[in-house]
């Protein structure tokens, strides 16, 4: 489960604590932020399943939500004018976003921050061998 940021000195506590983090920034009226949240839960579960699974693996990451309306100054901070955000923040520099409800983009953009490589389409290395047949 993600973590719910309830104030600016315990988002800035966490930005401290943990190289990696991972952003939703969402409001209660938005429709398509209730649609892609339990996407982003089921990330937040996922690594903290992995991290029990696997203890040789550090706690690295954090998955935390941010109400626009309750925090308007990390909103601002962070430049939200739509709803949902994604931010993804590396050492607290900001390395990728989405703006908008798309699962498939949020899965390779937290595997992204996870350092975990999304594998290229099926399609991309047949063509990669066509072009280099028709080279021969």
């Amino acid at each position: 489960m993600s973590t719910l940021v309830t104030s600016v000195e315990q988002f800035n506590q966490l930005l401290e604590k943990y190289p990696k983090m991972a952003i939703d920034f969402k409001a209660v009226w938005c429709g398509p932020c209730k649609l892609i949240s339990p996407a982003f839960e089921g990330h937040a579960k996922a690594q903290k399943e992995a991290l029990k699974a696997d203890s040789t693996k550090t706690d690295d990451i954090v998955f935390v939500t941010v109400d626009v309306d309750d925090l308007p100054e990390i909103a601002e901070q962070y430049k939200i004018t739509a709803m949902p955000t994604f931010k993804f923040l590396v050492n607290g520099k900001e390395v990728d976003e989405l703006i908008g409800a798309n699962k498939g983009t949020l899965e390779i953009k937290v595997k992204g921050l996870l350092g975990v490589k999304t594998q290229a389409p099926a399609a991309a290395p047949a063509a990669e061998e066509n072009k280099a047949a028709e080279a021969a």
